[in-house]
């Protein structure tokens, strides 16, 4: 039986690791639920796994959920960020299921490793802005960090075996739902609009990142922490149809590719029972499908986003981390409705154009930078109304 702890257990990802759970593919303990804000969903998530500790976000989201059945109390370890780390170290999983949004997943993955833990990571922003710290603590043991996104999953999988006869990584991107549009049109499109993903159905701050193509920048920042590849050896290539998740280049300068559906399913059942390949219960991928798959170069220019990811890897050291903050901030504040879509970028290039990189020794590096990013953006556009730190998503 293996101990499975999931954190962001009302979210896409984690939703879909509870199914996975619940599908009885395996010998699966869920001993504990992390939640946001969705009390509701976590309430039906504790009915079906009685036997989970849980964590929530907030103290005053507690009231209605331990009145609504007396035995929940029992099973709360606490709130917020210190909740997190205490149901760690309390219910010591094997496998941590880190689907957390934001720098909100940096902790809960170093104190996992800390614990001994194996991580299956879909919170890139643990690697992206404390990549060296991370992949640091796990040192030539890097099976311990498991990938959940879909193209660090489907590259593991090519790679495997292949390590020291690759030349490059190619990462695939959907394009977004905007891929056609010139980026001067974009400036008064809407939030339904923007979350209007074409083939993947993902959180918010997520769906949005991946409109302006941020998200596969800071994809290609994780690629780098987690294969060891130099940030200039990891390519981008449109793909719609999100069929093929990964290439790489071989040194006789062929390429191989993994192909799936769209389906996070895959990728977190992979990690549920790594190293082991089980049979997916689910829709499997037709060879009809192969027949219309397209694949357009990246256009220089064309995703400001993207460019900003990849320069403030260039830069290095806490570059990334103001990077992330600012689109966190600016992200919340777009759904929020306090800014348009196009003043993301707006404030992301602020932020890393006021900001002096400094060398990522500690944690506590990574928090300053993340701190002072937030505090310079709430200063800087304090004439907006509501504008908030807070990564409200």
């Amino acid at each position: 039986m293996k101990k499975v702890l999931i954190l962001g257990s009302t979210g896409s990802i984690g939703k879909a690791a509870l199914e996975i759970a619940g599908a009885g593919i395996g010998d699966i303990e869920v001993v504990g639920l992390a939640a946001g804000r969705n009390v509701d969903l976590l309430e039906k998530q504790l009915v079906e796994f009685p036997e989970a500790k849980f964590t929530i976000r907030d103290d005053d989201l507690l009231q209605g959920l331990l009145s609504s059945d007396g035995s929940f109390a029992g099973r709360l370890v606490g709130t917020g960020p210190t909740g997190i780390e205490a149901m760690i170290r309390e219910t010591s999983p094997d496998l941590v299921v880190n689907a957390l949004v934001g720098i909100s997943g940096l902790m809960p993955t170093i104190t996992s490793l800390e614990c001994g833990c194996s991580v299956a990571l879909a919170n890139k922003e643990s690697l992206v802005t404390g990549g060296g710290l991370v992949m640091g603590m796990v040192g030539k043991d890097r099976e311990r960090i498991i990938p959940v996104d879909s193209e660090h999953f489907s590259l593991s999988r090519c790679l495997s075996g292949n390590r020291d006869k690759t030349t490059e990584l190619v990462l695939t991107a959907s394009g977004g739902p905007f891929f056609n549009r010139d980026p001067e049109t974009l400036v008064d499109v809407t939030l339904e609009q923007v979350l209007d993903h074409p083939t993947w159905n993902m959180g918010k701050k997520v769906t949005v990142d991946s409109a302006h193509m941020i998200n596969k920048g800071l994809e290609v920042i994780e690629a780098h922490w987690l294969f060891d590849f130099p940030i200039d050896d990891i390519k981008v290539v449109i793909h719609p149809q999100s069929i093929v998740h990964s290439l790489i280049r071989m040194r006789d300068g062929s390429l191989l590719a993994h192909l799936s559906p769209p389906d996070m399913r895959l990728p977190i059942m992979n990690a549920f029972f790594f190293p082991e390949v089980r049979e997916f219960p689910w829709k499997e991928l037709s060879l009809d499908e192969l027949c219309s798959l397209e694949f357009h170069s990246l256009e220089k220019g064309r995703f400001r986003g993207f460019e900003l990811s990849v320069e403030a890897m260039r830069t290095g050291g806490t570059a990334p981390v103001v990077l992330n903050a600012a689109d966190e901030m600016a992200v919340s504040n777009f759904l929020s409705g306090r800014i348009g879509f196009m003043a993301i970028i707006e404030w992301i290039e602020e932020a890393l154009s006021a900001h002096s990189p400094a060398k990522i020794e500690t944690v506590g590096d990574v928090l300053e930078a993340d701190r002072w990013t937030r505090e310079f953006l709430r200063d800087k556009y304090a004439g907006i109304e509501g504008v908030t730190e807070d990564t409200c998503y």
